[in-house]
């Protein structure tokens, strides 16, 4: 990682000088212009690799691979695909139209792809034709400044296609055509310079903003354009620069070095093909600084940790349920083999999709399969085993935790993600700070409501958007603000070892000015279930809502306080624990308000909504909730209870025992226990206790443990042997009563044992396994 960092710095520091965006710009185009081939082709293929790739067309063919066939598409002369009308979006006719004219604009360019592809993978001269007949229909047709503003997708959607074949095409055309292409081409591409590259500064971050998604996602097309206009077009080599130097300074404006998206997992799958895929072309012609910067690394593991083996649920614009596809998984094969990483390749397997065999934009599509699979048979990467990762992952960029318990493997896993953004709800992003979605056993269970019949739709802005459909407190009815990069949250806390994870968020900044406090912490314990504590105040008292919402009929039950939801095998019960029984009102509702619109309602369907509602009206409350996911053939949840304290929260869920404390306060006593920490667990197994502790100074009770700095540990502890797991932030020193007589200890820089009994061990930093004996 050192050498990948110090190569990325040294591409920087060669313009570390620069004055301005130009500057930058100007240095950078003498560069690309000196270094890169005058040949064609340049986009995602070099001309020394057609050889083997035309020997791996052959083996492909040789094995019936579908793909294979794919790549050769009959030559003979189909229709014309005419221009499309440019129709603006926002109404249920104008989101008809505006769809149907950038699927025909992106279908006209597939089509002059498509043929320029099997032109070099054959040399077939009505391959060629077949490519230029497509290119001279496309450079006829009238694109100005007014297609751009009206249907910005149908003017993308036609241009992208028509760049690469263009570029593979390039000596199948005739001189007249070229230049007949080649200036269609720099004309549409100067107009998409003009419209995207005042928003972005190449050395200023862009702040979220509710325009920059497409924009963002168009800089791959202006640097593709530049890049196939090479010493062609005199504006091309600064449309190749300024794109590359913005993957290299500042992109993505969506997330940053942990790789998260903040638009969510949808928006990230359609727009990190259009970047990699340029990234991917620049890599292989021995540019390859913006993809070793950390974002690149890391953004995989958004999909890992974030996309279900199955239609699962996550957070962002159309993913209140989202299956795999193939071009997911071709993501992330294609970033194993970019980054020489394993991981994402066994993910990608595992997801057990077929590799995408259609043309669309918005996705991967068969020719960038076909590519993948050539190059990763050339990777020749290493097995790796999904269960040697951390099972959860926070991603600091977008404030998104997402704790698994057997990640990867769908009949087994149990997995929360857990949102407060400081990216607000800005873009793509909705209002749904400390808000939850909750997948396990294969099914979507605790879900991000709502749909998208068009964008800003009533149903859209008036629901989906909304914290009302999502997993999160309401006060007073009232949730956060939309469209709104200011309606933050924040992860305060993020704890995390092999049997538990621990979160916390502050959303008070997001339900302005209708709470004064808005905190949820989040406590997997030992992998099985989750203990939520809801810290909530207002400036006046209001009656306070807990929200919960499923594919499926819930099962409300007021005399147990509890509700319970089945989505085929998987089940989910929901026990409050405060506040106590008879204090909450239990409602439910299958309708949307606003509600989707008729004519999609066959392809929308209702969703269930459950709202725990406090029944007096006051200025603060607290939620303590067990939330305990299973299979159909488990046996029941066990039996949960709230334990009595004298500070803080604690319950009994069977055996176990969980305390968990008010932030302010980091204090718990209750039972045989006192903490002075946020959270601990206490599982008592035959002759063995085991136990996980959040943010902890001091731990009083049957094992005892003090710590001159907080600490999230997990330990063990049977009648000769108490063994603690920790990361230890620096030099420090416990003092440790495991409840016997401790002869040996391993693991500690040094130990000595005290007067009273208790052991003083000093721990270097970092990982450490420590071993008190009997």
């Amino acid at each position: 990682m050192k050498i990948l960092l110090a190569l990325c710095c040294l591409s920087l520091s060669a313009f570390a000088g620069a004055a301005s965006d130009a500057d930058l710009v100007a240095g950078r185009s003498s560069e690309l212009s000196q270094k890169i081939p005058a040949s064609h082709p340049r986009l995602l293929l070099r001309a020394d690799e057609l050889p083997a790739l035309r020997s791996f067309l052959a083996s492909q063919q040789a094995g019936n691979a579908p793909l294979a066939g794919l790549m050769l598409p009959a030559p003979e002369e189909a229709a014309l695909i005419p221009q499309p009308e440019a129709v603006k979006n926002g109404s249920l006719e104008g989101s008809k139209r505006w769809r149907e004219g950038y699927e025909a604009a992106n279908a006209a360019g597939v089509m002059a792809q498509r043929h320029a592809f099997a032109w070099l993978l054959t040399q077939d001269a009505a391959q060629g034709r077949e490519a230029a007949r497509w290119l001279m229909h496309l450079a006829g047709w009238k694109i100005d400044r007014d297609t751009y503003r009206t249907n910005d997708e149908l003017f993308i959607q036609h241009l992208r296609p028509m760049i690469f074949a263009y570029d593979w095409a390039h000596d199948a055309l005739s001189p007249a055509e070229r230049d007949t292409v080649r200036a269609a081409l720099d004309a549409r591409l100067s107009l998409l310079a003009a419209q995207i590259q005042p928003k972005f500064s190449l050395q200023q971050p862009s702040a979220p903003d509710n325009s920059l998604s497409h924009p963002m996602r168009f800089i791959s097309t202006l640097g593709q354009g530049g890049l196939a206009l090479l010493n062609e077009s005199p504006r091309a080599a600064g449309w190749l620069a300024w794109s590359y130097e913005y993957y290299l300074r500042q992109f993505p404006v969506w997330g940053g070095d942990a790789g998260g998206w903040a638009e969510g997992m949808n928006y990230w799958s359609t727009g990190i093909t259009q970047h990699q895929r340029f990234l991917e072309g620049m890599a292989l012609l021995g540019f390859d600084a913006p993809l070793k910067r950390p974002f690149w690394r890391n953004t995989p593991y958004f999909a890992m940790y974030g996309q279900m083996p199955y239609g699962g649920s996550f957070f962002g614009d159309l993913t209140n349920i989202m299956a795999p596809t193939g071009s997911i998984a071709l993501i992330l094969e294609k970033a194993a083999v970019l980054n020489r990483d394993p991981y994402p390749l066994a993910f990608a397997r595992s997801l057990a999709q077929q590799p995408p065999t259609k043309f669309p934009y918005y996705t991967y599509d068969a020719i960038d399969a076909f590519l993948a699979r050539f190059r990763t048979a050339q990777a020749a990467l290493p097995e790796a085993n999904l269960a040697s990762l951390p099972q959860s992952r926070y991603f600091d960029d977008i404030g998104v935790v997402m704790m698994h318990s057997a990640l990867g493997d769908a009949a087994q896993d149990i997995m929360l993600g857990f949102r407060s953004s400081p990216q607000g709800s800005a873009s793509h992003g909705f209002a749904d700070q400390n808000s939850f979605v909750l997948n396990a056993f294969g099914e979507p269970l605790a879900i991000n409501s709502g749909y998208r019949e068009f964008y800003d739709s009533a149903h859209h802005v008036g629901w989906t958007r909304q914290t009302k459909a999502k997993n999160a407190l309401l006060f007073g009815g009232e949730g956060q603000r939309i469209k709104d990069a200011s309606a933050r949250g924040r992860i305060t806390r993020f704890a995390d070892g092999a049997h538990f994870s621990f979160a916390s968020g502050d959303a008070t900044e997001a339900y302005a000015p209708n709470a004064t406090l808005a905190l949820r912490h989040v406590f997997f314990v030992d992998r099985r279930y989750f203990v939520i504590l809801d810290e909530a105040s207002a400036p006046a008292a209001v009656k306070f809502q807990w929200r919960l919402h499923a594919r499926s009929e819930m099962k409300p039950d007021a005399a147990h306080n509890s509700v319970s939801l089945a989505q085929k095998s998987a089940r989910l019960s929901v026990r409050f624990l405060q506040p106590a029984s008879g204090q909450l009102e239990f409602s439910q509702s299958s309708a949307f308000e606003p509600p989707v619109a008729s004519s999609y309602r066959k392809k929308m369907p209702d969703e269930w909504h459950f709202t725990a509602q406090t029944r007096e009206a006051a200025p603060g409350t607290r939620f303590l909730v067990l939330l305990s996911p299973s299979r159909e053939d488990d046996a029941a949840p066990p039996p949960a209870e709230l334990i009595q304290t004298r500070q803080g929260h604690a319950l009994r869920a069977g055996t176990d025992i969980v305390l968990i404390a008010d932030e302010a306060v980091r204090r718990v006593e209750a039972a045989d226990w006192a903490l002075e920490g946020m959270a601990a667990s206490f599982i008592r197994q035959t002759g063995r206790l085991r136990f996980a502790l959040v943010d902890t100074t001091r731990l009083a009770g049957p094992v005892g443990i003090e710590s001159d700095t907080p600490l999230s540990l997990e330990g063990e502890r049977d009648a000769t042997l108490m063994t603690l797991q920790l990361d230890a932030p620096r030099a420090l020193t416990l003092q440790l009563r495991p409840g016997f007589a401790v002869k040996t200890v391993s693991g500690a820089r040094q130990w000595q044992a005290e007067a009273d009994g208790s052991i003083r061990a000093t721990l270097d930093p970092g990982p450490q396994t420590l071993r008190l004996m009997k």
